[in-house]
Protein backbone atom coordinates (compact mmCIF):
# COMPACT_ATOMS: atom_id res chain seq x y z
CA UNK A 1 0.00 0.00 0.00
CA UNK A 2 1.52 3.08 -0.83
CA UNK A 3 0.81 6.66 0.51
CA UNK A 4 1.02 10.12 -1.31
CA UNK A 5 1.34 12.12 1.30
CA UNK A 6 2.67 9.97 4.57
CA UNK A 7 -0.23 11.32 6.78
CA UNK A 8 -2.85 8.76 6.70
CA UNK A 9 -2.81 8.58 10.67
CA UNK A 10 -3.02 12.28 11.23
CA UNK A 11 -6.81 12.58 11.09
CA UNK A 12 -6.81 9.60 14.06
CA UNK A 13 -5.01 11.52 16.43
CA UNK A 14 -5.81 15.38 16.05
CA UNK A 15 -6.87 15.12 19.18
CA UNK A 16 -3.96 16.23 20.43
CA UNK A 17 -4.17 19.48 19.41
CA UNK A 18 -7.09 20.73 21.93
CA UNK A 19 -5.45 19.18 24.98
CA UNK A 20 -1.83 21.36 23.73
CA UNK A 21 -4.17 24.63 24.18
CA UNK A 22 -4.03 23.91 28.11
CA UNK A 23 -0.50 23.56 27.66
CA UNK A 24 0.38 26.47 26.30
CA UNK A 25 -1.13 28.95 28.72
CA UNK A 26 0.28 27.18 31.59
CA UNK A 27 3.68 27.71 29.67
CA UNK A 28 3.29 30.89 28.27
CA UNK A 29 2.16 31.44 32.34
CA UNK A 30 4.98 29.68 34.04
CA UNK A 31 7.71 31.12 31.37
CA UNK A 32 7.12 35.10 32.64
CA UNK A 33 9.93 35.13 34.92
CA UNK A 34 12.31 33.77 32.18
CA UNK A 35 15.84 36.20 32.10
CA UNK A 36 15.52 37.23 35.83
CA UNK A 37 17.86 34.67 37.56
CA UNK A 38 21.60 34.17 38.19
CA UNK A 39 23.54 33.27 35.31
CA UNK A 40 20.85 33.29 33.06
CA UNK A 41 21.96 34.00 29.28
CA UNK A 42 20.16 36.68 27.50
CA UNK A 43 21.24 35.47 23.71
CA UNK A 44 22.05 31.79 23.99
CA UNK A 45 18.54 29.60 24.07
CA UNK A 46 18.36 28.05 27.42
CA UNK A 47 15.40 25.95 29.15
CA UNK A 48 12.86 28.52 29.90
CA UNK A 49 12.59 26.44 32.85
CA UNK A 50 14.18 22.27 33.42
CA UNK A 51 17.34 21.34 32.16
CA UNK A 52 18.64 21.56 28.70
CA UNK A 53 21.34 19.43 26.44
CA UNK A 54 21.76 18.18 23.07
CA UNK A 55 20.40 19.70 20.21
CA UNK A 56 17.98 17.55 18.57
CA UNK A 57 17.00 18.38 15.36
CA UNK A 58 17.89 21.79 12.95
CA UNK A 59 15.76 22.69 9.94
CA UNK A 60 14.08 25.46 8.10
CA UNK A 61 10.33 25.58 7.42
CA UNK A 62 8.01 27.42 6.22
CA UNK A 63 10.48 30.88 6.41
CA UNK A 64 11.61 30.23 9.45
CA UNK A 65 14.55 27.69 11.45
CA UNK A 66 13.68 25.42 14.06
CA UNK A 67 15.65 24.52 16.62
CA UNK A 68 14.84 21.57 18.42
CA UNK A 69 17.06 20.33 22.00
CA UNK A 70 16.52 17.53 24.91
CA UNK A 71 14.20 19.01 27.20
CA UNK A 72 13.51 18.40 30.65
CA UNK A 73 10.74 21.11 32.48
CA UNK A 74 10.29 19.94 35.79
CA UNK A 75 13.49 20.57 37.15
CA UNK A 76 17.01 21.27 36.29
CA UNK A 77 18.47 17.95 36.46
CA UNK A 78 18.57 15.19 33.45
CA UNK A 79 14.75 13.68 33.72
CA UNK A 80 12.10 12.26 31.03
CA UNK A 81 13.24 14.27 27.93
CA UNK A 82 10.97 16.51 25.74
CA UNK A 83 11.70 17.53 22.29
CA UNK A 84 12.29 21.59 23.51
CA UNK A 85 11.37 24.53 20.48
CA UNK A 86 12.43 27.46 19.60
CA UNK A 87 11.81 29.26 16.15
CA UNK A 88 13.92 32.14 14.55
CA UNK A 89 13.75 34.24 11.21
CA UNK A 90 17.51 35.41 11.11
CA UNK A 91 19.19 32.65 13.76
CA UNK A 92 20.10 35.15 16.31
CA UNK A 93 16.50 36.12 17.54
CA UNK A 94 14.51 32.76 19.04
CA UNK A 95 10.93 32.28 19.85
CA UNK A 96 10.45 29.30 22.80
CA UNK A 97 7.54 27.08 21.69
CA UNK A 98 5.91 24.48 23.57
CA UNK A 99 7.64 21.53 23.39
CA UNK A 100 7.43 19.39 19.86
CA UNK A 101 7.16 16.32 21.38
CA UNK A 102 6.17 15.20 24.75
CA UNK A 103 6.76 11.20 26.12
CA UNK A 104 3.72 9.88 26.23
CA UNK A 105 3.64 6.64 24.77
CA UNK A 106 4.37 3.22 25.93
CA UNK A 107 7.06 3.21 23.47
CA UNK A 108 9.12 6.39 24.64
CA UNK A 109 7.60 6.95 28.32
CA UNK A 110 11.00 7.28 29.59
CA UNK A 111 11.87 10.21 27.27
CA UNK A 112 12.30 11.27 23.47
CA UNK A 113 16.42 11.56 22.50
CA UNK A 114 18.05 13.62 20.09
CA UNK A 115 17.58 12.65 16.30
CA UNK A 116 16.41 14.30 12.82
CA UNK A 117 14.39 17.17 11.79
CA UNK A 118 13.79 17.44 7.85
CA UNK A 119 11.49 19.10 5.72
CA UNK A 120 9.80 17.10 3.12
CA UNK A 121 6.40 16.82 1.16
CA UNK A 122 5.50 20.12 2.72
CA UNK A 123 5.97 18.46 6.59
CA UNK A 124 8.66 18.99 9.26
CA UNK A 125 9.41 15.44 9.74
CA UNK A 126 10.95 14.56 13.04
CA UNK A 127 13.17 11.63 13.87
CA UNK A 128 14.07 10.69 17.70
CA UNK A 129 14.33 7.70 19.92
CA UNK A 130 11.86 6.50 22.36
CA UNK A 131 13.56 4.95 25.10
CA UNK A 132 11.75 3.06 27.96
CA UNK A 133 13.62 1.57 31.14
CA UNK A 134 12.17 -1.88 33.16
CA UNK A 135 13.97 -4.32 35.10
CA UNK A 136 17.37 -2.40 34.70
CA UNK A 137 17.31 -2.78 31.01
CA UNK A 138 16.74 -0.14 28.42
CA UNK A 139 15.11 -0.44 25.87
CA UNK A 140 15.03 2.23 22.48
CA UNK A 141 13.28 2.41 19.18
CA UNK A 142 13.75 4.78 16.54
CA UNK A 143 9.98 6.70 16.09
CA UNK A 144 8.68 9.58 13.48
CA UNK A 145 6.37 12.81 14.29
CA UNK A 146 5.10 15.52 11.57
CA UNK A 147 3.59 18.53 11.53
CA UNK A 148 1.90 20.71 8.79
CA UNK A 149 2.42 23.86 10.49
CA UNK A 150 5.60 23.83 12.33
CA UNK A 151 3.48 24.06 15.84
CA UNK A 152 1.86 20.79 16.50
CA UNK A 153 3.31 17.58 15.66
CA UNK A 154 1.70 14.50 15.58
CA UNK A 155 3.06 11.01 16.00
CA UNK A 156 2.92 8.60 13.25
CA UNK A 157 0.75 5.69 14.33
CA UNK A 158 2.72 3.04 13.52
CA UNK A 159 5.51 3.91 15.61
CA UNK A 160 7.72 2.78 16.42
CA UNK A 161 9.18 2.92 13.17
CA UNK A 162 12.25 0.66 13.89
CA UNK A 163 10.98 -1.25 17.30
CA UNK A 164 14.63 -2.84 18.15
CA UNK A 165 18.28 -3.24 17.94
CA UNK A 166 20.14 -5.45 15.85
CA UNK A 167 21.28 -8.64 17.34
CA UNK A 168 24.21 -7.78 19.14
CA UNK A 169 24.07 -4.08 19.64
CA UNK A 170 24.08 -2.21 22.61
CA UNK A 171 23.07 1.24 23.28
CA UNK A 172 20.83 2.27 20.11
CA UNK A 173 19.81 6.17 19.62
CA UNK A 174 20.10 9.41 17.48
CA UNK A 175 18.87 8.73 13.99
CA UNK A 176 20.23 10.77 11.65
CA UNK A 177 17.97 10.51 8.67
CA UNK A 178 18.68 12.10 4.98
CA UNK A 179 17.51 11.22 1.31
CA UNK A 180 19.81 10.62 -1.49
CA UNK A 181 18.68 9.86 -5.03
CA UNK A 182 15.33 7.59 -4.38
CA UNK A 183 16.17 6.39 -1.00
CA UNK A 184 16.27 7.40 2.68
CA UNK A 185 19.22 6.68 5.38
CA UNK A 186 18.87 6.53 8.76
CA UNK A 187 22.36 6.39 10.57
CA UNK A 188 22.11 5.01 14.42
CA UNK A 189 25.18 5.33 17.10
CA UNK A 190 25.84 2.46 18.85
CA UNK A 191 27.71 0.45 21.25
CA UNK A 192 29.22 -3.19 19.25
CA UNK A 193 29.19 -6.36 20.71
CA UNK A 194 33.00 -6.00 21.44
CA UNK A 195 32.26 -2.64 23.90
CA UNK A 196 32.97 -0.50 20.52
CA UNK A 197 31.46 2.50 19.25
CA UNK A 198 29.88 2.13 15.93
CA UNK A 199 27.40 3.37 13.49
CA UNK A 200 24.90 1.34 11.79
CA UNK A 201 22.75 2.27 8.73
CA UNK A 202 19.26 1.65 7.55
CA UNK A 203 18.05 2.32 4.42
CA UNK A 204 14.12 2.58 3.25
CA UNK A 205 12.18 3.57 -0.17
CA UNK A 206 9.54 5.56 1.76
CA UNK A 207 10.50 6.90 4.94
CA UNK A 208 8.53 4.63 7.11
CA UNK A 209 10.19 0.98 6.73
CA UNK A 210 13.10 0.47 7.21
CA UNK A 211 15.46 -2.37 6.72
CA UNK A 212 18.95 -3.25 8.21
CA UNK A 213 22.03 -2.62 5.46
CA UNK A 214 25.42 -2.67 7.58
CA UNK A 215 27.93 -0.98 9.43
CA UNK A 216 29.03 2.49 8.27
CA UNK A 217 32.28 2.60 10.53
CA UNK A 218 33.22 1.57 14.02
CA UNK A 219 35.45 2.03 16.45
CA UNK A 220 39.56 -0.01 15.74
CA UNK A 221 39.82 -0.07 19.86
CA UNK A 222 40.69 3.09 21.07
CA UNK A 223 37.68 5.39 20.19
CA UNK A 224 35.54 4.58 22.83
CA UNK A 225 32.67 2.51 23.82
CA UNK A 226 29.75 4.51 22.60
CA UNK A 227 29.41 6.72 19.12
CA UNK A 228 26.19 9.02 19.71
CA UNK A 229 24.25 12.28 18.33
CA UNK A 230 25.96 11.34 14.29
CA UNK A 231 25.51 13.64 11.54
CA UNK A 232 27.13 13.82 8.07
CA UNK A 233 26.78 16.20 4.99
CA UNK A 234 29.02 16.80 2.08
CA UNK A 235 31.24 19.67 1.86
CA UNK A 236 33.63 21.02 -1.30
CA UNK A 237 33.28 17.03 -2.67
CA UNK A 238 34.44 15.37 0.61
CA UNK A 239 31.88 13.60 3.32
CA UNK A 240 32.40 15.04 7.10
CA UNK A 241 31.51 12.65 9.65
CA UNK A 242 30.08 14.33 12.96
CA UNK A 243 29.53 12.26 15.74
CA UNK A 244 30.14 12.12 20.50
CA UNK A 245 32.20 9.60 21.64
CA UNK A 246 31.72 8.13 25.31
CA UNK A 247 35.42 6.77 26.53
CA UNK A 248 38.11 8.04 24.86
CA UNK A 249 41.17 8.28 27.07
CA UNK A 250 42.92 11.70 27.46
CA UNK A 251 46.49 12.31 25.37
CA UNK A 252 48.02 14.68 26.97
CA UNK A 253 45.71 18.38 26.39
CA UNK A 254 43.47 16.36 23.50
CA UNK A 255 40.45 14.68 24.41
CA UNK A 256 40.52 16.12 28.12
CA UNK A 257 36.51 16.39 29.34
CA UNK A 258 34.57 13.27 29.86
CA UNK A 259 32.86 13.18 26.47
CA UNK A 260 34.22 14.30 23.23
CA UNK A 261 32.88 15.53 20.16
CA UNK A 262 34.66 15.85 16.22
CA UNK A 263 34.48 14.80 12.93
CA UNK A 264 36.84 12.38 10.18
CA UNK A 265 36.73 13.33 6.54
CA UNK A 266 36.40 10.84 3.80
CA UNK A 267 34.39 9.41 0.99
CA UNK A 268 31.11 7.71 1.65
CA UNK A 269 29.98 5.01 -0.61
CA UNK A 270 26.70 4.59 -1.22
CA UNK A 271 27.00 1.57 -3.23
CA UNK A 272 28.77 -0.65 -0.53
CA UNK A 273 26.93 1.57 2.51
CA UNK A 274 30.66 2.65 3.83
CA UNK A 275 33.56 4.74 3.65
CA UNK A 276 36.26 4.30 1.35
CA UNK A 277 39.31 3.14 3.49
CA UNK A 278 38.86 5.35 6.35
CA UNK A 279 40.05 3.99 9.87
CA UNK A 280 38.55 6.62 12.42
CA UNK A 281 41.08 5.98 15.42
CA UNK A 282 42.43 8.69 17.37
CA UNK A 283 44.36 9.86 15.07
CA UNK A 284 42.06 10.76 12.23
CA UNK A 285 39.66 12.09 14.62
CA UNK A 286 39.76 15.94 15.22
CA UNK A 287 37.72 17.68 17.90
CA UNK A 288 35.61 20.34 16.96
CA UNK A 289 36.08 22.53 19.89
CA UNK A 290 38.46 22.74 22.78
CA UNK A 291 36.57 24.14 25.32
CA UNK A 292 35.07 22.54 28.74
CA UNK A 293 31.31 22.22 27.45
CA UNK A 294 30.65 21.38 23.78
CA UNK A 295 28.63 18.20 22.76
CA UNK A 296 26.24 16.47 20.11
CA UNK A 297 26.84 19.24 17.74
CA UNK A 298 23.89 18.99 15.07
CA UNK A 299 24.01 20.79 11.59
CA UNK A 300 21.60 21.87 8.69
CA UNK A 301 22.56 23.56 5.05
CA UNK A 302 20.66 26.99 5.01
CA UNK A 303 18.94 28.08 1.99
CA UNK A 304 22.15 30.35 0.76
CA UNK A 305 24.21 27.06 1.13
CA UNK A 306 25.95 27.59 3.70
CA UNK A 307 26.29 24.80 6.34
CA UNK A 308 25.27 25.68 10.19
CA UNK A 309 26.04 23.92 13.82
CA UNK A 310 24.65 24.41 16.93
CA UNK A 311 25.83 22.00 20.08
CA UNK A 312 24.85 21.57 23.84
CA UNK A 313 27.10 24.37 25.47
CA UNK A 314 27.62 22.00 28.57
CA UNK A 315 29.42 18.56 29.48
CA UNK A 316 28.06 15.24 31.60
CA UNK A 317 29.46 14.92 34.30
CA UNK A 318 29.76 18.97 34.92
CA UNK A 319 28.61 20.74 37.73
CA UNK A 320 25.68 23.43 36.88
CA UNK A 321 25.46 25.56 39.51
CA UNK A 322 22.09 27.14 38.04
CA UNK A 323 20.32 24.04 38.82
CA UNK A 324 19.28 24.91 41.82
CA UNK A 325 17.16 27.73 40.26
CA UNK A 326 15.04 25.07 38.24
CA UNK A 327 17.07 25.60 34.76
CA UNK A 328 20.53 23.95 33.45
CA UNK A 329 22.59 24.73 30.87
CA UNK A 330 21.93 26.47 26.97
CA UNK A 331 23.02 25.84 23.91
CA UNK A 332 26.39 27.27 21.62
CA UNK A 333 25.54 30.67 19.52
CA UNK A 334 24.74 29.35 16.08
CA UNK A 335 27.77 28.50 13.64
CA UNK A 336 29.36 28.15 10.24
CA UNK A 337 31.13 25.71 8.59
CA UNK A 338 33.46 25.63 6.02
CA UNK A 339 36.75 23.19 5.03
CA UNK A 340 40.02 24.52 4.64
CA UNK A 341 42.59 23.58 2.33
CA UNK A 342 44.04 21.29 4.48
CA UNK A 343 40.92 19.31 5.30
CA UNK A 344 40.06 20.98 8.30
CA UNK A 345 36.93 22.15 9.85
CA UNK A 346 36.47 25.78 10.44
CA UNK A 347 33.73 27.27 12.59
CA UNK A 348 33.13 30.88 13.09
CA UNK A 349 29.98 32.61 14.50
CA UNK A 350 27.09 32.74 11.88
CA UNK A 351 27.16 36.18 10.29
CA UNK A 352 23.85 37.05 11.21
CA UNK A 353 25.53 37.39 15.40
CA UNK A 354 26.45 41.60 14.32
CA UNK A 355 22.58 42.25 14.62
CA UNK A 356 23.08 41.12 18.37
CA UNK A 357 25.27 44.23 18.58
CA UNK A 358 23.57 47.26 20.69
CA UNK A 359 26.16 49.55 21.38
CA UNK A 360 30.45 50.11 21.34
CA UNK A 361 31.57 49.95 24.73
CA UNK A 362 35.31 50.13 24.02
CA UNK A 363 37.45 51.22 20.82
CA UNK A 364 41.25 51.18 22.38
CA UNK A 365 44.54 50.06 22.60
CA UNK A 366 45.57 48.87 25.77
CA UNK A 367 49.21 47.76 26.55
CA UNK A 368 50.26 45.16 29.16
CA UNK A 369 48.60 45.16 32.46
CA UNK A 370 45.49 48.01 31.49
CA UNK A 371 42.22 47.12 32.05
CA UNK A 372 38.65 48.16 31.97
CA UNK A 373 35.49 47.41 33.69
CA UNK A 374 33.24 45.10 31.32
CA UNK A 375 30.10 46.79 32.35
CA UNK A 376 27.90 44.37 31.30
CA UNK A 377 27.58 40.37 31.30
CA UNK A 378 26.75 39.77 28.13
CA UNK A 379 29.02 41.14 25.93
CA UNK A 380 31.46 40.45 22.56
CA UNK A 381 35.16 40.97 22.15
CA UNK A 382 37.24 42.15 19.16
CA UNK A 383 40.82 41.45 19.98
CA UNK A 384 43.70 42.29 17.70
CA UNK A 385 47.69 42.62 18.47
CA UNK A 386 49.57 44.85 17.38
CA UNK A 387 52.59 41.96 17.17
CA UNK A 388 53.68 38.78 18.72
CA UNK A 389 56.69 38.66 21.00
CA UNK A 390 56.35 35.76 22.96
CA UNK A 391 53.30 35.76 24.85
CA UNK A 392 49.84 37.10 23.95
CA UNK A 393 47.13 37.02 27.08
CA UNK A 394 43.68 38.55 28.52
CA UNK A 395 42.41 38.31 32.22
CA UNK A 396 38.61 37.89 33.11
CA UNK A 397 38.53 38.56 36.64
CA UNK A 398 35.66 39.37 39.22
CA UNK A 399 35.17 39.00 42.90
CA UNK A 400 38.49 38.23 45.09
CA UNK A 401 39.45 35.13 42.87
CA UNK A 402 37.18 34.46 39.85
CA UNK A 403 39.33 34.47 37.06
CA UNK A 404 39.08 33.36 33.09
CA UNK A 405 42.81 33.73 31.05
CA UNK A 406 43.46 33.32 27.61
CA UNK A 407 46.64 33.21 26.19
CA UNK A 408 48.97 32.34 22.93
CA UNK A 409 52.32 31.19 23.53
CA UNK A 410 54.51 31.70 20.50
CA UNK A 411 57.09 29.65 22.12
CA UNK A 412 54.92 26.62 21.71
CA UNK A 413 52.58 27.24 19.42
CA UNK A 414 49.53 27.05 21.44
CA UNK A 415 46.57 29.10 22.77
CA UNK A 416 44.98 28.04 26.25
CA UNK A 417 41.89 29.16 27.75
CA UNK A 418 42.00 28.19 31.41
CA UNK A 419 39.18 29.30 34.23
CA UNK A 420 40.96 28.15 37.15
CA UNK A 421 39.96 24.82 39.41
CA UNK A 422 41.97 21.47 39.05
CA UNK A 423 40.79 20.81 35.50
CA UNK A 424 40.02 24.55 34.46
CA UNK A 425 42.42 24.35 31.70
CA UNK A 426 42.69 23.52 27.90
CA UNK A 427 45.36 23.95 25.25
CA UNK A 428 45.00 23.40 21.64
CA UNK A 429 47.56 23.92 18.67
CA UNK A 430 47.81 27.30 17.01
CA UNK A 431 50.24 29.21 14.75
CA UNK A 432 48.36 32.56 13.31
CA UNK A 433 49.98 34.12 10.53
CA UNK A 434 52.03 37.00 12.32
CA UNK A 435 49.11 38.56 14.55
CA UNK A 436 46.27 37.60 17.14
CA UNK A 437 42.67 38.03 16.09
CA UNK A 438 40.07 36.70 18.66
CA UNK A 439 36.56 36.73 18.91
CA UNK A 440 35.04 36.36 21.97
CA UNK A 441 31.83 36.52 23.43
CA UNK A 442 30.63 35.88 27.20
CA UNK A 443 26.93 35.80 28.02
CA UNK A 444 26.53 35.76 31.91
CA UNK A 445 27.78 32.18 32.26
CA UNK A 446 29.15 30.97 29.29
CA UNK A 447 32.51 31.88 27.13
CA UNK A 448 32.97 31.17 23.44
CA UNK A 449 36.21 31.95 21.99
CA UNK A 450 37.02 32.26 17.77
CA UNK A 451 40.74 32.06 17.43
CA UNK A 452 41.85 33.42 13.97
CA UNK A 453 39.42 32.68 11.16
CA UNK A 454 37.97 30.11 13.44
CA UNK A 455 41.32 28.11 13.41
CA UNK A 456 40.24 27.25 16.54
CA UNK A 457 37.39 27.40 19.16
CA UNK A 458 36.83 26.99 22.70
CA UNK A 459 33.81 26.73 24.30
CA UNK A 460 33.34 26.91 28.22
CA UNK A 461 30.88 27.53 30.99
CA UNK A 462 31.74 30.44 33.38
CA UNK A 463 29.89 31.65 36.48
CA UNK A 464 31.21 35.56 37.00
CA UNK A 465 29.77 36.37 40.86
CA UNK A 466 29.90 39.86 40.44
CA UNK A 467 31.49 42.83 37.40
CA UNK A 468 34.15 41.40 35.29
CA UNK A 469 37.13 43.08 34.74
CA UNK A 470 39.25 42.96 31.05
CA UNK A 471 42.84 43.15 32.22
CA UNK A 472 45.77 42.64 29.69
CA UNK A 473 49.00 40.34 29.98
CA UNK A 474 51.86 40.09 28.23
CA UNK A 475 54.24 42.00 26.03
CA UNK A 476 52.05 43.74 23.20
CA UNK A 477 49.22 45.59 23.37
CA UNK A 478 45.75 44.72 22.15
CA UNK A 479 42.94 46.60 20.45
CA UNK A 480 39.73 46.12 22.24
CA UNK A 481 36.77 46.27 20.17
CA UNK A 482 33.96 45.62 23.21
CA UNK A 483 30.07 45.51 22.22
CA UNK A 484 27.39 45.28 24.67
CA UNK A 485 24.70 42.55 23.06
CA UNK A 486 21.15 42.94 23.50
CA UNK A 487 18.90 40.32 24.51
CA UNK A 488 17.57 37.94 21.72
CA UNK A 489 15.66 35.26 23.59
CA UNK A 490 11.39 35.47 23.94
CA UNK A 491 8.59 33.07 24.35
CA UNK A 492 5.62 32.68 22.09
CA UNK A 493 1.89 33.39 23.46
CA UNK A 494 0.31 31.94 20.20
CA UNK A 495 -2.39 29.30 20.60
CA UNK A 496 -2.75 26.55 18.42
CA UNK A 497 -5.29 27.11 16.02
CA UNK A 498 -8.75 25.66 17.40
CA UNK A 499 -11.11 23.79 15.47
CA UNK A 500 -8.15 22.81 13.52
CA UNK A 501 -10.48 21.11 10.31
CA UNK A 502 -9.90 17.24 9.73
CA UNK A 503 -11.00 16.00 6.59
CA UNK A 504 -11.18 11.85 5.52
CA UNK A 505 -8.92 9.86 3.69
CA UNK A 506 -9.38 9.54 0.47
CA UNK A 507 -8.82 6.13 -1.57
CA UNK A 508 -5.48 7.25 -2.41
CA UNK A 509 -5.22 7.72 1.12
CA UNK A 510 -4.36 11.37 0.51
CA UNK A 511 -5.19 14.14 3.62
CA UNK A 512 -5.22 17.89 3.54
CA UNK A 513 -4.56 19.95 7.15
CA UNK A 514 -6.80 23.33 6.89
CA UNK A 515 -4.91 26.79 7.23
Amino acid sequence: MELCVPLLWLAVVVPEVANGLAHVEAYVKRNKHVGKKKYRPIYHISSPNGWVSDPTGFAFFKKQYHMFFQFHPYNGHWGHIHWGHAVSINLVDWTHFPPAIVPREYYEMHGCQSGTALVHNDYLTLFYTGTVVADNETFQTQNLALSGDGVVFQKYIYNPIIREAPHGVGEFRNPRVWKFRNTWYMMIGTTSREGNGKLILYTSGDMFNWKLDGTIAESMGDMGSMWENPDMFLMDGQHILIFSVQGIKGEGYRFRNLYQTGYVVGNFDYVLGQFEDLEITTSTFTELDYGHDFYAAKTMLSTDGRRLLVAWLGMWGSEFIESKDGWASMLTIVRELRLSDSSRLIMTPVRETVELRAEILEDAWYGPGEMFIAGTKSFELIVNSSAIVSYVGLIFEWGIDGRLSIGYHADHAHVSLDRGGPDGLRIAEWAPNGYIHWRIFIDSSSVELFCGEGDVVFTSRIYPKKDIRVRVSGDTQLHILQYRLRRSIGHNNKRPTKGRKRTRISNKFKIDLAD
